[in-house]
C-alpha cells in the first residue's frame, strides 16, 4: 500500500505572541497566518481511502463547542432492545451501570470542566508521558484544542517554558502551549470537532481540476494569476453581451427600414423614379463601411504585440475522453508562497471556517489553506448505522438490496407471501431459524418475518482472540459478509455493516483488507488520508480529515466514511469503512479512551488498544 502513517515528528515553535488582529480584513488574513505560522502541515496519511464521486449538496451551520465535553452515544435506532454506551467516560468501566459509585463517578466525570485550560499553539501539540521530551508520546492537541490542566508549570532542561501537567494525563511543554486562551493562535486555531453532529467538520468536495489552495486569501492579481479561468470566463461574458448587443442592434435597424419602407405612399411612381435616380447616379461610388462589432474591437485593443506563450500546467490541458496522468508530488510542482498545491477533481477538504473576500466566499480548511469555494460544494453525508444487538441475541441481518420485502412463511415452509417493504440498510436481529422455500433460503428475525437471504448479509464472528481477557472488548470484522461486531467477552453489543477493501486479481488493482488478529495503536478523531493512483490513468485522492480513526495495523484503519453510501460492498483501498454514525459509535466504545479535548489518543502497555480481528 503507498501510503503514509500520521508522522510524529518535533512540531514547529510557535511564533511570538502578538496582538489579535483588529480588522476584518486582517482577521481574514489570520485564518491561514495563524496555522501557517504554528507548523507547516503535512497532507497526513492512512489507509487509501476511495477516489469518491460527488454528493448531494448541503450547507448545514454548527455551532463550536470549547472545550468539548465527552461526546454522547449517537441515538440508538428503533427496537433497540439495549443501548451500548459511546461515551469515553463510560468506556472506562464496562460494569458501571451495575454498581452504584462507579455511576457516580461516570456522572461526576460527564460534569462540564469549568477549571483552568491549557490552550494549543502547534498544529499537533504532543503530549508526553513524562517531562521529556521523546519520540514516545500519548497523543496529541489540535492548534485551538484546550484540556483541562494544572495551571501551574514545572521548569527543567528539557522545557525552559516549563511542563503543564495535563489532570487526564500526560505532559505537555510550554514552548507549544499557554494558558493564555486570549493568545491569537489559541482564539484562531483550528474550530473544535463537533461531536454532537453525525460528522465532525463539514467536508467540501472539489468540482474542478487545478483549484488552488492558497496559502492566504489571495489579492486581485493573485486570483488573477493563479486562476486564469476567471478571466477567460469574464472575457467570455463580455464577448457574448458584445455579440447580443449587436445581434439586437441590427434587429432595430432591421425593423428601422421595414417601417420606413411601409410609410412611403406606393402610388405615387413619379416619385418613386425621382427617388431612384440619384441612387443610380451614385452607383459607382463608395459606400460607407459597416461598423466593426465592439468585441472585435476589444480583442485587437487587447491583442498586442504577438507572444510565445509558455507551456500549460496538466489542469489547463485537459481533454475530453482522455486520462490525466498526475501526481500528489506533481500537485506541489508549481507551489510558491502564495500557492501551497492544486487539487484534482475529486478532492475533499474540511471546512474550518467560512468567510467573505474580494467579492468571493472561502473556505479555510482545517489545514489552515484556504480554497474558493466557487469550485466546490459541501456534502451531506450517509446517516445509515447499525443496531445495538438485543439481548440474547447471537446474529444481526442486514438488508443490502434496494428493493426488498418483509416475507411471511407458513408452519409447513411451503408458502411465502409478502408482509410489508425492507428498506436497504434495515439492521434487525436474527433468531438463526432458516427455511428453504422453492430452493431461496429465508432468515428469520427476532421480530417475526422472514428475511430473503439472497437481499441481505448478516454478521458471523469468528472465535474470540487466545489472550483475551475475562469481559475485555474485541471488535470481529468479517470481510466476507461485509459486517463488525463490537463485543465484550462473549456478549455482541454493537453490529453494524462495512466496506472492506477491493479484491482483483490484478495485483495493482487488488487493495484487500488485511486478516487477522490485531489491537487498536492509535486514535484521531480525523486525518488526512491520501495516496497515488496504482495503475496508469487513476488519479491521486486526498480526503482531508477522514473522521473517527483508528489505526490498527500499519495504515490499515476502521473509519468513518462520508463520500459513499455503499456499505456491505467492497469499496476502499484496504482499510475498513464505517458509515459515519457507525466509525463514531465504535470509536468511543473502543480503546484507548480519548481523553477530554484531546484529538488523538496512543495505547500503551498500561491502556492497551482494543484487540480487532479480521478474518473471511
Amino acid at each position: 500500500m503507498n501510503s503514509r502513517v500520521p508522522a510524529g515528528r518535533e512540531p514547529a515553535p510557535p511564533p511570538p505572541e502578538g496582538k489579535a488582529p483588529s480588522t476584518l480584513a486582517a482577521s481574514a488574513l489570520g485564518f491561514a497566518v495563524a496555522a501557517g505560522l504554528a507548523g507547516a502541515v503535512a497532507w497526513a496519511s492512512g489507509c487509501h481511502g476511495d477516489a469518491p464521486p460527488g454528493a448531494s449538496v448541503d450547507k448545514p451551520t454548527r455551532t463550536s463547542q470549547l472545550p468539548a465535553p465527552p461526546p454522547t452515544t449517537p441515538p440508538a435506532p428503533k427496537g433497540s432492545a439495549r443501548v451500548a454506551t459511546a461515551t469515553p467516560a463510560d468506556s472506562r468501566d464496562a460494569g458501571a451501570d451495575a454498581a452504584a459509585d462507579a455511576s457516580a463517578e461516570v456522572a461526576e466525570a460527564e460534569k462540564p470542566y469549568t477549571g483552568p485550560l491549557l490552550g494549543g499553539l502547534a498544529v499537533q501539540t504532543p503530549v508526553y508521558p513524562t517531562m521529556e521530551s521523546s519520540k514516545k508520546r500519548l497523543g496529541y492537541i489540535r492548534l485551538g484544542g484546550k484540556v483541562p490542566v494544572d495551571p501551574n508549570p514545572t521548569k527543567n532542561a528539557s522545557c525552559q517554558q516549563g511542563w503543564y501537567r495535563l489532570l487526564d494525563g500526560g505532559y505537555v511543554c510550554g514552548k507549544y502551549a499557554t494558558t493564555d486562551l486570549t493568545n491569537p493562535q489559541v482564539r484562531m486555531g483550528i474550530t473544535a470537532p463537533n461531536l454532537e453532529e453525525v460528522l465532525p467538520y463539514r467536508y467540501a468536495y472539489n468540482t474542478a481540476h487545478g483549484t488552488p489552495l492558497y496559502r492566504s486569501v489571495p489579492s486581485k492579481e493573485d486570483m488573477i494569476k493563479y486562476e486564469p479561468y476567471l478571466e477567460m470566463a469574464k472575457k467570455a461574458r463580455k464577448k457574448k453581451k458584445a455579440e447580443e448587443e449587436a445581434e439586437s442592434a441590427k434587429d432595430e435597424a432591421a425593423k428601422d427600414q421595414t417601417a420606413s419602407a411601409a410609410a412611403t405612399p406606393s402610388a405615387s411612381a413619379s416619385a418613386a423614379g425621382d427617388t431612384a435616380a440619384p441612387a443610380a447616379s451614385q452607383e459607382g461610388a463608395p459606400s460607407a463601411p459597416s461598423p466593426m462589432p465592439s468585441a472585435e474591437v476589444a480583442a485587437m485593443l487587447d491583442a498586442g504585440p504577438a507572444v510565445e506563450e509558455p507551456p500549460k500546467p496538466w489542469w489547463q490541458q485537459i481533454e475530453p475522453g482522455k486520462p490525466v496522468n498526475v501526481t500528489l508530488k506533481e500537485l506541489e510542482s508549481d507551489a510558491d508562497g502564495t500557492v501551497a498545491k492544486r487539487m484534482v477533481k475529486g478532492f475533499f477538504v474540511a471546512v474550518d471556517k467560512t468567510f467573505g473576500w474580494n467579492g468571493r466566499l472561502w473556505y479555510k480548511t482545517t489545514a489552515g489553506l484556504v480554497a474558493p469555494s466557487d469550485r466546490m460544494y459541501i456534502v451531506k453525508p450517509p446517516t445509515s448505522q447499525g443496531i445495538d444487538v438485543p439481548e440474547g441475541v447471537k446474529q444481526v441481518g442486514f438488508i443490502l438490496a434496494t428493493k426488498s420485502s418483509k416475507f411471511e412463511i407458513d408452519d409447513e415452509h411451503k408458502n411465502v407471501k409478502v408482509k410489508g417493504p425492507a428498506p436497504r440498510f434495515t439492521a434487525v436481529g436474527l433468531t438463526g431459524v432458516t427455511a428453504t422455500v422453492k430452493s431461496v433460503v429465508y432468515r428469520q428475525t427476532t421480530e417475526g418475518w422472514w428475511m430473503k437471504g439472497v437481499d441481505a448479509t448478516y454478521t458471523e464472528p469468528g472465535p474470540p482472540p487466545a489472550d483475551l481477557a475475562p469481559g475485555e472488548k474485541w471488535i470481529d470484522v468479517n470481510i466476507t459478509r461485509k459486517t463488525i461486531l463490537a463485543i465484550e467477552g462473549d456478549k455482541p453489543v454493537y453490529a453494524a455493516l462495512v466496506s472492506p477493501g477491493r479484491k482483483s486479481t490484478n495485483k495493482a488493482k487488488d487493495h484487500s483488507t488485511i486478516k487477522g488478529t490485531f489491537r487498536i495503536r492509535e486514535k484521531h478523531i480525523a486525518v488526512t488520508m491520501d495516496g497515488d493512483g496504482t495503475v496508469a490513468g487513476d488519479l491521486p485522492y486526498s480526503i482531508e480529515d477522514v473522521p473517527y480513526v483508528a489505526y490498527f495495523e500499519g495504515s490499515y484503519a476502521l473509519h468513518g466514511a462520508f463520500w459513499h453510501s455503499n456499505f456491505g460492498r467492497e469499496m476502499s483501498h484496504g482499510c475498513v469503512n464505517l458509515s459515519p454514525l457507525d466509525a463514531k459509535k465504535i470509536f468511543f466504545w473502543a480503546e484507548p479512551r480519548l481523553p477530554r479535548g484531546w484529538h488523538a489518543v496512543w495505547s500503551t502497555p498500561e491502556n492497551r488498544g482494543t484487540l480487532v480481528v479480521v478474518h473471511e
